[in-house]
């Protein structure tokens, strides 16, 4: 054989290992996210019963084992949930912080910050619930749900006395929302508070 045949030969041979290695990394990637979505199905199940031990269990492993698939990253909001109904706020608070500093994918931000402002909530940091829910707001795509999230900011704010921040919030909604009911709500609790505010 040539030099010019055997430079052609490992040619393809270096093409064809390369070309398998990327199909059998895409390969493991699929039944790597196949596992987890199924793990994180019994683990909604065992929440779903009230089974928060097991579930908060299953999703830690989850989270460890398969924490940069999609079904990773909904398990941290699941475990966050799970400690939201065992009033754990902290714990959901301290976990759903480390995930969005982190840099979770895209489609997680808004509701991880969505439930981080809950958690606050139930708190009692009115600020810092208004900042979670501020960047709930700011990350989601559809109008419909940031308007739930600036309706969320604007109570939070008007609780912790910062009507301005509570007006500037339902003031977006009646600007940007085409939907009747969220501008209607908006309008209405506005109104409530603008006599507080021009006070």
């Amino acid at each position: 054989m040539t030099h010019h045949g055997r430079r052609l030969t490992i040619g393809a041979v270096t093409l064809f290992l390369v070309g398998g290695g990327v199909w059998f990394s895409q390969a493991a990637q699929v039944r790597k996210q196949e596992f987890a979505a199924r793990e994180l199905s019994q683990a909604r199940i065992a929440a779903g019963a009230g089974n928060f031990q097991l579930a908060a269990s299953d999703l830690n492993r989850i989270i460890g084992t398969y924490g940069r698939t999609p079904a990773g990253q909904e398990a941290v909001l699941l475990l966050a949930n799970v400690h939201m109904q065992q009033g754990q706020a902290a714990l959901a608070v301290a976990e759903l912080q480390n995930f969005l500093n982190g840099g979770p994918q895209r489609e997680f931000v808004a509701p991880a910050a969505g439930l981080l402002g809950n958690a606050w909530e139930e708190l009692g940091d009115f600020n810092q619930a208004a900042d979670a829910y501020q960047r709930a707001a700011d990350a989601i795509r559809y109008a419909m749900i940031r308007s739930q999230y600036l309706i969320d900011l604007a109570r939070v704010a008007s609780t912790g006395g910062d009507t301005a921040r509570a007006a500037s919030a339902y003031q977006r909604v009646i600007d940007d929302d085409d939907d009747p009911q969220a501008v209607t709500e908006a309008t209405f609790r506005l109104a409530e508070i603008l006599p507080r505010s021009d006070s």
